[in-house]
């Protein structure tokens, strides 16, 4: 990360001013930037009240703003509080790296954090002096408060949902109560900067995309892309034990209504000129009637746009027909839906439970058959997962991906998320975690390690080829004639059909391909389209 070039600019601002960080997301270093409609919605939510309230509230995206150092070092002068939000991966790492500067510059300046790992991981901040509170769950009504005390000179103990230090020892304060979306003002939107996002989306630069969403079926060649990012719900009540929402949010699920997310996003709509919304909602389908509600409501006004969000599997296999209709016809384009693990005896240790047999392949063919992708993930090397289970996961993905061509079909290994069940689960057996949050948050995809969740030599080396295969079968490969690769494609699908990836002549035949040719992507730009949430490496 680059240091200030010089020292900040004196300026003369009202001491209610409060300075927002988002960091990277991934690693420009390494030539890689996440999608650019991922915009701060984090930050976004937590500002609402202060502006409510008329507090000046600077907001700072490492990803559109290069100079993010320069600005922070300018706007912490004299600010109230310097607050920042971070999920597991290469956001700790650079969200603590940049935290020292402004502690280093600004020591009194009182910084707070929020967001996913921080709330599971709190005790790490302090150790590393770089947090006066960091805020556990839901953030809007607590740092509001937050902000009130450091304003008036109050105890933050006073202050629910925190976690502080006192006397060399974390303390927790109160527990917040969850509030619904009714409790929150309106976010202020006036403080997106909308179009560097769009222009990003546009013009990916020197940089290779991850995390892209495939485009709609029906998306017209050339259109350029205006991707707009939205919460529409709070939590999550489902059980997994792989994730930490049940503890974060104690399994409770605030959803803004309908009818009135439709009328919101209409709004916003004719405002911003979008034309494809990802809901970053951990779990959007969760009722019924909800959905129908902004299906029908976005029907009626002609569905002026694009929309994708995650819905569970057996969430739609329980829907009716004409609810599964209404997400087609209201321009759904992509479902993410985490299928994470291909065993029935795996899928009750993670509390999952899908129905495998019957339910997975009833929901994926209702949003197929209405030209809407399905992306699928799934996870092997769980605490105390069979090599067995492993390799029927692997089995049950390549069926689903044979099956649904062009529909992401993606294996994860197992990582252990602070704050889950299963993280509790593999200390007991062993696991050794990260200790500092430069470490916990070094790699580029947490989800690509692997390293400490030894997974059987068998279970690895076919996970890797499957990947590989899956490119192969999707046509995510660019080298040689169209009949060579049409070829390629066809020994793909033979292997996912049959399980079977010993003997892979058909990379070998692409690397000779490649090495007498000449041709080859390695160096182009490259804009991951799948519907999962990392490229598929081909060659492995």
């Amino acid at each position: 990360m680059p240091r200030p070039r010089s020292a900040p600019k004196m300026i003369q601002r009202s001491k209610k001013h409060i300075v927002l960080f988002l960091p990277h997301r991934a690693n420009p270093a390494e030539g890689v930037r996440v999608a650019a409609d991922l915009t701060p919605l984090e930050l976004l939510q937590i500002a609402t009240f202060p502006v409510q309230e008329g507090y000046e509230v600077h907001l700072v995206d490492a990803m559109i703003h290069e100079d993010y150092l320069e600005q922070l070092m300018e706007l912490c002068e004299g600010a109230l509080l310097f607050a920042s939000s971070c999920i597991l991966g290469y956001q700790v790492a650079h969200g603590a790296e940049v935290a020292r500067v402004v502690r280093e510059r600004f020591p009194d300046l009182p910084i707070i954090w929020g967001g996913w790992f921080p709330s599971c991981y709190p005790r790490q901040y302090f150790v590393e002096g770089i947090a006066d509170a960091v805020a556990l769950g839901q953030g809007e009504m607590t740092f509001w408060e937050v902000v009130q005390a450091l304003e008036n000179g109050t105890p933050l103990d006073d202050v629910p949902g925190l976690a502080l230090w006192r006397d060399g020892e974390m303390v927790k304060t109160a527990s917040r109560v969850i509030v619904g979306f009714d409790k929150i003002p309106p976010v202020p939107w006036h403080l997106l900067e909308f179009e560097k996002y769009v222009e990003l989306q546009n013009d990916p630069g020197s940089m290779k995309v991850r995390h892209r969403y495939p485009d709609p079926l029906d998306w017209k060649e050339g259109e350029p892309f205006r991707g707009f990012s939205f919460f529409s719900s709070y939590g999550c009540p489902e059980p997994c034990t792989f994730c930490c929402s049940p503890i974060v949010t104690s399994r409770r699920w605030k959803a803004i209504a309908g009818d009135a997310l439709a009328e919101d996003l209409l709004e916003l709509q004719d405002r911003f000129k979008f034309n494809i919304v990802r809901f970053q909602d951990a779990n959007f389908g969760v009722a019924e009637k909800r959905s129908n509600a902004f299906c029908e409501k976005l029907i009626e006004h002609g569905s002026p746009f694009h929309w994708n969000a995650t819905y569970e599997i057996e969430t739609v296999a329980r829907y009716k027909e004409s609810s599964v209709d209404l997400l087609g016809d209201s321009r759904m384009h992509l479902a993410v839906m985490g299928a994470e693990a291909g065993s029935e005896e795996q899928q009750t240790n993670i509390k999952k439970k899908i129905d495998l047999e019957d339910h997975l392949t009833l929901a994926l063919d209702r949003l197929y058959d209405r030209k809407i992708t399905t992306g699928c993930t799934w996870i092997i090397g769980y605490p105390g997962e069979s090599q067995e289970s492993m390799l029927q996961t692997l089995r049950m993905a390549a069926m689903i991906k044979l099956r649904y061509k062009g529909s992401a079909s993606d294996i994860f290994p197992f990582r252990a998320i602070p704050g889950s069940e299963d993280y509790e689960t593999a200390l007991k057996l062993g696991y050794e975690p990260p200790t500092a949050l430069e470490e916990w948050g070094s790699h580029l995809e947490y989800k690509l390690e692997y390293d400490d969740v030894h997974l059987p030599p068998l279970v690895e080396r076919m996970w890797k080829r499957y990947h590989a295969t899956a490119s192969l079968y999707d046509g995510h490969i660019h080298e040689g004639s169209r009949g060579f690769r049409s070829l390629l494609g066809r020994i793909a699908a033979w292997r996912l059909g049959h399980n079977n990836y010993a003997f892979p002549i058909e990379q070998k035949m692409l690397a000779a391909w490649v090495r007498v040719s000449g041709q080859t992507s390695k160096d182009k730009i490259q804009q991951d389209r799948a519907s999962g949430v990392t490229p598929h490496p081909v060659g492995s």
